[in-house]
């Protein structure tokens, strides 16, 4: 299982620090640990990005995904 690049990175933030994800593998990672609301956009980046991981989503996709669920939880940078 490769890494599956973003096309560009994603700054959020974490308790302590901002973070930079770079890969759906990085999403994951931060979602795991999610510090904002869990809701729908949160179950769909989860899934979209482990999809990604397992080849049957693009990476772009994964990470608009991401993007969103960070941007509803207020977690984007």
């Amino acid at each position: 299982m490769s890494e599956k690049r973003f096309p560009s990175p994603v700054r959020v933030s974490s308790p302590t620090s901002s973070l930079i994800v770079s890969t759906a593998w990085d999403a994951v990672e931060y979602v795991k640990r999610w510090p904002g609301k869990r809701g729908r956009d949160y179950r769909v980046a989860l899934q979209h990005c482990l999809d990604a991981l397992d080849g049957l989503r693009s990476p772009r996709a994964a990470r608009a995904s991401f993007v969103t669920a960070a941007k509803t939880a207020g977690l984007l940078l």
